[in-house]
């Protein structure tokens, strides 16, 4: 029974995601074409991929964190962590931990607390405006000292 006509899951390779498509034809009784349902591309059939089972998912994370080298000069993100855990626990309740906005000014050494990245340690300034952090998530350069109006 033919398949033109019908629709079929299928990976577009304009959207890049497995989409509804419309089979145009066939050869020799396998989907040869399809066109997508939602941008109008039409292309090669590609089927759904099958699915990872959890011991593949976890084998590629495992091959992508060990193939994952930091920039020359910059500590990877696991050394950022290890040190951000060191000074977090370092800290004491009578630390002074600053509220961060934009208009204030900081210096190095101090603890400042973000409100979408959390406690973070001011490591160095840069200028006038800006200043590296280290956060739990990592190192981010971010500013001070913006005039709010």
């Amino acid at each position: 029974m033919s398949s033109v006509g019908k629709n079929v899951d299928a990976h577009c390779t304009k959207c890049g995601l497995l989409l509804a498509h419309i089979v145009l034809y066939e050869l020799n009784g396998a989907i040869a074409r399809v066109k997508c349902k939602t941008c109008g591309a039409e292309h090669k059939y590609q089927g759904p991929k099958p699915r990872m089972t959890k011991s593949e998912i976890l084998s590629v994370r495992t091959r992508q964190a060990r193939t994952k080298a930091a920039p020359a000069g910059k500590p990877s993100e696991t050394e950022d962590r290890q040190r951000w855990i060191a000074k977090r626990r370092e800290l004491t309740e009578n630390d002074a931990v600053i509220p961060y906005h934009v208009a204030d000014g900081y210096k190095k050494e101090e603890t400042i607390a973000h409100p979408s990245f959390g406690v973070g340690f001011v490591e160095k300034i840069v200028g006038e405006q800006r200043m590296y952090v280290l956060f739990e998530d990592g190192l981010k350069y971010i500013v001070m000292n913006l005039d709010p109006s």
